[in-house]
């Protein structure tokens, strides 16, 4: 027998500003003034830019201005805070629905291009569902700024940036919540999506920011990820037929082993595909839960929360978010499941290592982040003739919430080995000829799933290494599904297992089948009681028996 070990390090970029303000340094300052300077001062005296790339939304770079305005020197914050006042329109219009302001200019060089009827009912088609249909309630009003207290729309030239909103004035001191309103551009040729419908999904995206701002909290610096993805899901929500974010997701599908709470620039945008497949599976009232704990939570932790009433974690659904985002593109034809509605029209993921298999044991090492999906492929070529046999892609997540947070540059390194043969240490994929195994650290944060010639061979696989106790422990019902036993079967593979409390009451008793897992014989509990109930907070004692084998331990259960 041979064994290939194949050492692949995955190192990240991500070229975002730092979170605290303290932490910008000159050039930093100096690149955000001319980016915003550039933007807002393109068309005067009419001329253009050549610059054709678009900025999708600079909601985040107007935040960091605003709040970073006293570091910037005498000179550029008298250029930057008349750029920062709203702005100077001859005539404006309300809504029909009564809720929005739209200021433009009749001449000049800033009069829309396009139909401003159409616009007026895209901006109360955003506010009917954002606010009557999903729920969300609407931003607060701006104490008459703008000549009422509606909801006010500029419409400036913006070069190449689809809009922005931008914070005014804080609601309460210390509450980081503030009125808002929003700026559009008066012209979408040349865009990735024009005219019209630009405009559509650019009001679905901003108005989301100002309810993001002004009825939970502004910590763009610290979440940026969870507010531009929220806001670009919008779009798709708002106007289904327009399809606006598939422009960014290249940038995630070659890509996918970014941290989530990581990704900036394109990717962020991209990620509204995670919303999708949120609303696809759960609906909409999950991502207005993660809205809900935003203001005491941070953004992955209240992602990671919403899912305690859906009786699922988030480990489990982010490996399987990872399973939709593979079956895409021409891909999506092949899967006899679930996938995304629109998968057909994504691109193809792109795996972040591919092997050939010619040997009995294929290994790949990898340092990554936390929060990630990893995709490895295997093809194995090893056959008599040669010829190509299989191709294993690995799917490995990471879903170290705390960790990504607590410390988001941490590596973690993992080594996953597929072979065609079973020992100790190994666990059968599925129904195939395949076996892995995943040397890891911190096993309760990993999750993996394994498609085989395009179909899915296993999926949702938590990984326990040497076992000899009950894990995991502590065991959380908002985070955790199964606790997994140790234990020893008899002769048809089961065992007697019993729960007590820390006083000997009996809460649980089974005859049940012992399964392996990861090489290990083990008994999978969802910590019901004998009612199918969940227990309280505290210490429990396990004892399995099966003739004269006995296994006995403690866990720990949060409810």
């Amino acid at each position: 027998m041979t064994h290939k070990i194949v050492l692949v390090p995955i190192l990240f970029i991500m070229l975002i500003f730092p979170l605290r303000a303290q932490e910008l340094s000159r050039t930093q300052l100096d690149s955000l003034y001319n980016l915003f300077v550039g933007i807002r001062t393109h068309n005067i005296q009419g001329i253009q830019t050549a610059d054709t790339t678009h900025i999708k939304c600079a909601f985040g770079l107007v935040c960091r201005i605003k709040f970073n305005l006293n570091r910037f020197n005498d000179q550029q914050k008298a250029m930057l805070k008349p750029l920062l006042d709203r702005p100077v329109t001859d005539t404006s219009f309300v809504t029909p629905g009564g809720f929005f302001r739209v200021h433009y200019d009749n001449s000049g060089f800033d009069v829309p291009t396009y139909d401003l009827d159409s616009l007026a009912m895209a901006l109360d088609s955003s506010y009917n569902f954002e606010v009557k249909y999903l729920g969300y309630p609407p931003p607060p009003p701006d104490n008459g700024a703008g000549g009422d207290n509606k909801f006010d729309i500029y419409i400036q030239s913006l070069g190449n940036t689809y809009g922005y909103t931008e914070p005014e004035t804080e609601i309460v001191p210390g509450s980081n919540r503030y009125t808002a309103y929003m700026v559009i551009n008066y012209d979408y040729s040349g865009f990735y999506t024009k005219g019209i419908n630009a405009a559509r999904v650019t009001v679905a995206h901003e108005f989301h920011h100002a309810i993001q701002i002004g009825d939970y909290i502004e910590r763009y610096n610290s979440d940026e990820f969870f507010y531009e993805l929220t806001s670009t899901s919008m779009e798709h929500f708002v106007y289904p037929s327009i399809h606006d974010y598939y422009q960014y997701l290249p940038s995630y599908f070659t890509n996918t082993q970014y941290s989530l709470g990581r990704n900036s620039g394109l990717a962020e945008y991209a990620l509204a595909i995670w919303n999708i497949y949120l609303q696809e599976n759960f609906g909409y009232d999950i991502i207005k839960k993660q809205w809900e704990l935003m203001p005491t939570e941070r953004a992955l932790q209240a992602i990671s929360d919403s899912f305690a009433s859906y009786n699922t974690t988030f480990g489990e659904q982010f490996n399987m978010f990872g399973i939709w985002t593979y079956f895409t593109n021409y891909r999506a034809s092949l899967d006899k499941e679930k996938h995304f509605v629109n998968a057909a029209d994504y691109p193809l993921l792109q795996p972040i290592i591919s092997l050939n298999m010619n040997s009995s044991t294929t290994s790949a090492k990898a340092n990554t982040f936390p929060v990630t999906n990893n995709f490895i492929q295997f093809i194995n070529m090893y056959d008599h003739d040669n010829r190509y046999r299989d191709t294993v892609v690995a799917l490995i997540s990471n879903d170290d919430i705390g960790g990504e947070i607590s410390n988001p540059d941490s590596m973690i390194s993992f080594l996953y080995n597929i072979s065609d043969f079973e020992n100790s240490e190994t666990n059968k994929i599925g129904n195939s000829s395949y076996y892995y195994a995943l040397n890891i650290d911190k096993p309760s944060f990993w999750i993996s799933a394994v498609i085989i010639n395009n179909q899915r061979a296993d999926y949702g696989q938590y990984f326990v290494q040497n076992i000899g106790y009950a894990f995991p422990s502590p065991f959380n019902y908002n985070r955790n599904s199964l606790i997994y036993i140790p234990a020893i079967p008899d002769q048809l593979g089961f065992t007697d297992i019993n729960i007590y409390t820390s006083s000997m009451k009996l809460v649980y008793s089974r005859h049940q089948q012992v399964v392996p897992y990861l090489g290990h014989k083990v008994i999978q509990w969802d910590a019901l009681d004998n009612d199918n109930k969940k227990l309280d907070s505290g210490v429990y004692i396990y004892v399995t028996k099966s003739g004269s084998n006995i296994t006995k331990g403690k866990l720990v259960i949060f409810k």
